[in-house]
């Protein structure tokens, strides 16, 4: 096996795999579905007279904000043996001394990271800045696992500690009810010493009425309290608070934070903040006035401070298309990104080594276990595939072709969050090396020490990519990502991933010569597996007719 900088070595892989070798697709769901970028940060001018570029997509030019204005840090420096005196967390004078001890003490953070370095300071300075303008909305555009959820938990519940009045202050918005459950986790540390109120509201093992019970107090005149603080929430379970839950309002809300935003903006378009806006700027005992609206005449230095409420974005990959940004209704953004940001505004940390290597259909579970009998060894490993139906797949020829030592488990869809996170928890320990895993892992899911990610199928776009890669080399440990291209696959792979990664991603020269010795226990796998599913199947049908 050799690893090469150059994209030439692939034809030579290629010309060494047997092409008579009959191709089935059906279990990879056939070609690779193509999906249309929305990151553009190109200009075009248009020319009225020529009809042609009316079939043309326009694309726009970006932002001055995103552009010229941009804050810039540099992600990558995260090494812990990077030892400065000037950024433990018990010198920074700007955090308070009792949530620079949780920090220390609860969650054995000593120092911070770049983008906290830049954000923390600014969000409290810009807390304590008497003007009459609204303050600027904050976008962040950050490496997968360079700590964003206390970039923003940090400032935020300091801003907020000697609040006058009891109410609903921070809105942190995110994708899924896992997502939501790993943050409002890390706030819920903060809390219980700082004498603040979070609600988790996002279903699962809540019922809809438990969560109307922990926004709302009934009082005995009839009116309605709010206990709550800080709410962490998803989008979909926020709008049906805010059009069922009688009494529910966030009219002194302070901050919203829509974190991993590219996938809110992706799934969700823009229908909750409508409806969230609508909620705040139209109920009938508030004054608030709309950031785009705003005209200094309008408010006075005291009062404008409590009638506007601040956006801040967190992502990897953050869109530069300014149609979809404007959706957000962005008042005066701010970007703070990593200064080795590509033109697409993806980034991943530079203590992360990638590579892909090229490799026959017929063999990949094949090379998966080559890798990880040969190249992986000990190494603790994720391995993403794009299915439930792929995962028992895979993990089944796995368990089959690896050593008995090798301990491995799969995680889908169709597991409990019970059953989903003590399978986390065994890996965490160390008592399990391999996880084969749909999705449901791929973003945000903060698990240490993992030291190498598999990308078994092919991701559809780079933002995939960089968030199923991001899983390994977090908070400044190193890390390896290995993607399996199928030759059928290779242009696409080469327009949607390698064009934006460049010479970052290597190429990774694994031919059948190298694993031609496990061919006779590659096919009794095969068998075996065949066999577990006719008598799996037989016992399904069994059970229907009984």
């Amino acid at each position: 096996m050799s690893v090469h900088d150059e994209d030439e070595n692939e034809n030579g892989e290629m010309s060494i795999i047997d092409n008579n070798l009959e191709m089935n697709n059906e279990d990879n769901g056939g070609g690779m579905e193509v999906e249309e970028e929305d990151d553009e940060p190109f200009t075009i001018i248009r020319n009225e007279t020529d009809d042609t570029v009316k079939k043309k997509k326009y694309l726009y030019r970006l932002p001055e904000w995103m552009s010229t204005n941009a804050v810039l840090f540099n992600a990558g420096d995260l090494t812990n043996d990077d030892v400065d005196d000037q950024n433990e967390i018990e010198q920074l004078e700007y955090i308070d001394n009792d949530i620079c001890s949780i920090l220390v003490n609860d969650l054995s953070i000593r120092r911070l990271f770049p983008v906290q370095k830049q954000l923390i300071p600014y969000i409290i300075k810009q807390s304590k800045t008497i003007t009459c303008v609204p303050p600027s909305d904050i976008c962040v555009s950050s490496p997968t696992g360079t700590g964003k959820t206390l970039t923003y938990v940090i400032p935020l519940l300091q801003c907020i500690r000697h609040r006058i009045t009891k109410s609903i202050q921070i809105l942190i918005i995110l994708p899924v009810q896992d997502l939501a459950e790993q943050v409002f986790n890390v706030i819920s540390v903060f809390t219980k010493k700082l004498n603040l109120n979070a609600a988790l509201i996002c279903g699962g093992k809540y019922s809809f009425e438990f969560e109307q019970n922990l926004l709302l107090k009934k009082q005995l005149d009839g009116t309605y309290t709010c206990p709550v603080d800080i709410v962490v929430c998803t989008p979909g379970r926020l709008v049906e608070h805010l059009t069922k839950t009688h009494g529910f309002n966030l009219e002194h809300l302070r901050y919203l934070v829509i974190d991993e935003a590219d996938r809110i903006i992706d799934e969700f378009k823009q229908d909750w903040l409508q409806i969230l806006e609508s909620s705040i700027f139209t109920r009938i005992h508030t004054n608030r006035i709309h950031p785009k609206d705003f005209q200094p005449s309008m408010m006075s230095l005291g009062n404008m401070r409590q009638n506007s409420y601040q956006k801040l974005l967190f992502s990897a990959t953050l869109t530069h298309n300014p149609e979809i940004l404007q959706q957000l209704n962005l008042f005066r953004p701010i970007l703070f990104s990593d200064n080795k940001r590509t033109s697409s505004a993806v980034s991943v940390p530079s203590n992360l080594k990638e590579y892909y290597l090229v490799c026959n259909i017929l063999y990949k579970p094949l090379t998966v276990a080559y890798l990880i009998q040969n190249q992986l060894h000990s190494e603790r490993i994720i391995i993403f595939v794009h299915s439930k139906n792929d995962v028992n797949r895979l993990y089944s020829l796995l368990k089959i072709l690896l050593p008995d030592q090798t301990k491995l488990t799969f995680i889908s869809r169709h597991l409990n969050m019970k059953k989903i996170q003590t399978r986390l928890n065994l890996f965490e320990n160390g008592q399990i090396q391999i996880i084969v895993c749909s999705d449901i892992m791929a973003r945000g899911i903060d698990i240490s020490n993992i030291d190498c990610v598999i990308l078994y199928d092919l991701p559809r776009n780079i933002r995939t990519y960089i968030h199923r890669v991001g899983r390994t080399a977090r908070a400044g440990k190193h890390g390896t990502s290995l993607t399996l291209v199928e030759k059928e696959r290779l242009n696409l792979f080469r327009l949607n991933i390698k064009s934006k990664r460049g010479k970052k991603l290597k190429y990774m020269n694994v031919t059948k010569e190298n694993y031609e010795h496990m061919f006779n226990d590659y096919q009794q796998a095969l068998e075996t597996f065949s066999q577990q599913q006719q008598h799996s199947s037989k016992k399904t049908r069994q059970k229907r007719h009984t």
